[in-house]
C-alpha cells in the first residue's frame, strides 16, 4: 500500500487507528537543535523533525494533549534545558501513562568518566546548544540512564535519538550535495576534560548497567553518522522521516523493534549509509498502547 505523507501543518493519510483515546496525563518532551553557537555545526532538519512528531501524536493520532508537548529548539535546548524538562517529562508519571523524548541534532563520544564498564573508552553523548566539551555542558549516555531510571515501572516510555553515534545512549561535516551528518564538528579535538562530574562520586551504578525501562529508537550504530538530509522538497532527519513513514503506515500492528527494521529497508534503499537501531524492555511493543 502506498501511503501519501505530507508533513507539518498538512495531513497526514495514515491507517492507525485514530479513535484512540486520549491520557490527560500522557507526554512528550521533543528538542530539536538547527542552529548552534558555532556555524560550522549549523543543522537544517531538526526543527522540522520535532514538528513533524507533534503533529503525528497530536492530531494524526490524537495520544497526546498539545498541552502536554513541550518543544526546546536552538538556544532553548541548553544542557539545563533539557534536564529541567526530562524532570517535568517524568514528574507524576504513573502506570498506564505514556511519555516520549525525541531528540533531532547533533551527537558525538567524548571519553568516557566510567573506564571500568565502557570497554570502548568512549561516552555517546547529545551535544545541547551550549555544549563547549565541558562536563558542564554534555549530556551523556549514563546521565540519560539515571534520569530515566526514575520512570516507574508499567509506563509506556519511548526514546528517538536522531543523532550520530546514537545506538548507544540507550549529525559530521557537510559532504556535498544536501545531505550532512550530525556528528559535532570539531568535537574530539577537545581534550581530555578531567573535571570531577557528579557521575564519578555514585556509588550506585545499578541504572546505568540496567537494561532501560523503555524503547530506545536510534538513527544509527555507534559507530556511524546520521543523515540531515534534503527529502521531498524540505529539511528532516532521514531516520525521522522514514520512522514516521512506517509508523504511519505499519505502526498500528506491528512492533518497534519490526519498524525500526523497516526503516532501515528504507535508508538503505534511498542511499543513507546507516543503520537504526532498536533496544530496551520494550522494543517489542506497539509505539502506542
Amino acid at each position: 500500500m502506498k501511503v501519501k505523507i505530507k508533513f507539518g501543518t498538512n495531513y497526514f493519510n495514515s491507517t492507525f487507528n485514530k479513535t484512540k483515546q486520549i491520557n490527560m496525563k500522557n507526554k512528550a518532551l521533543l528538542v530539536g537543535i538547527n542552529k548552534y553557537p558555532n556555524p560550522s555545526n549549523e543543522l537544517r532538519g531538526c526543527v522540522n523533525d520535532i514538528i513533524d512528531m507533534q503533529h503525528f501524536i497530536s492530531e494524526t493520532h490524537k495520544v497526546y494533549e498539545r498541552e502536554n508537548i513541550k518543544k526546546l529548539t536552538n538556544e532553548n535546548a541548553t544542557k539545563k534545558g533539557i534536564v529541567t524538562q526530562i524532570n517535568w517529562l517524568i514528574e507524576g508519571a504513573q502506570e498506564g501513562d505514556q511519555l516520549l523524548f525525541h531528540y533531532s541534532g547533533h551527537g558525538a563520544q567524548a571519553p568516557t568518566l566510567f573506564e571500568a564498564i565502557e570497554k570502548d573508552g568512549l561516552d555517546e553523548i547529545i551535544c545541547p546548544y551550549d555544549y563547549d566539551g565541558s562536563n558542564a555542558t554534555t549530556l551523556r549516555d549514563k546521565e540519560f540512564a539515571l534520569l530515566f531510571a526514575k520512570i516507574p515501572k508499567g509506563v509506556h516510555f519511548v526514546w528517538i535519538s536522531d543523532s550520530c553515534h546514537a545506538e548507544d545512549l540507550s549529525r559530521d561535516p557537510i559532504m556535498g550535495g544536501q545531505t550532512q551528518y550530525r556528528n559535532f564538528v570539531g568535537a574530539n579535538q577537545y581534550p581530555i576534560n578531567q573535571e570531577q562530574s557528579h557521575l564519578e562520586t555514585l556509588g550506585n551504578l545499578a541504572p546505568i548497567m540496567s537494561p532501560l525501562n523503555g524503547a530506545l529508537l536510534s538513527a544509527c550504530a555507534s559507530h556511524e553518522l546520521s543523515a540531515d538530509a534534503f527529502i521531498e522538497n524540505r529539511y528532516n532527519g532521514a531516520f525521522t522521516f522514514y520512522l514516521l513513514k512506517n509508523l504511519l503506515e505499519y505502526g498500528a500492528h506491528k512492533p518497534m523493534e519490526l519498524i525500526v527494521q523497516l526503516t532501515n529497508i528504507d535508508l538503505q534503499h534511498n542511499g543513507y549509509d546507516q543503520s537504526p537501531q532498536s533496544e530496551g524492555l520494550m522494543e517489542k511493543k506497539k509505539f502506542f498502547l
